[in-house]
C-alpha cells in the first residue's frame, strides 16, 4: 500500500498535471490567437513560436478571484525586443483576461482582450 500511495503522489505531482491557462484573443484582422500561460514553480511560463522562445511571467497577485501576471523582457532573452507585459486574468466567472504592453523603444501599447479556459 505504501509503495502505491508513493507512487500515486509523484505522478500526481509532476509538471504533466500543471495548471495551465488557454487564453484566446482575436486582432484587428479578426485572426483568432491562443496564449497558454502554464504554471511553474516561479510563476508561469508561455511558449510562443512552437516553443521556439519562452517567456516567464513573475505573480504579482493571486488570490481566488484574479490572477496578475508580469513580464519584462529586454533585447538580450527576445532578439531586440524591450517590452514590459502585465496580464490580468478572471479566475472565476466569465474568466476574462486583459494584457497591457508597452515599450519605450518604439513606442508601443498593446492592449488584448478575450477569454480563458483553465487546464488542469
Amino acid at each position: 500500500m505504501n509503495k502505491i500511495t508513493t507512487l500515486l503522489f509523484f505522478l500526481l505531482s509532476t509538471p504533466v498535471f500543471a495548471e495551465r491557462y488557454i487564453c484566446s484573443w482575436s486582432d484587428d484582422e479578426g485572426a483568432t490567437f491562443n496564449d497558454i500561460y502554464i504554471r511553474t514553480n516561479n510563476g508561469f511560463e508561455e511558449p510562443r513560436d512552437g516553443e521556439a522562445l519562452d517567456f516567464y511571467w513573475e505573480i504579482i497577485h493571486e488570490d481566488e478571484s484574479v490572477l496578475v501576471l508580469h513580464s519584462t523582457t529586454t533585447g538580450s532573452s527576445a532578439g531586440s525586443y524591450f517590452y514590459t507585459s502585465m496580464t490580468q486574468i478572471e479566475k472565476n466567472g466569465e474568466k476574462r483576461f486583459v494584457q497591457v504592453v508597452i515599450s519605450p523603444m518604439n513606442s508601443i501599447q498593446v492592449i488584448t482582450e478575450g477569454e480563458c479556459e483553465v487546464v488542469e
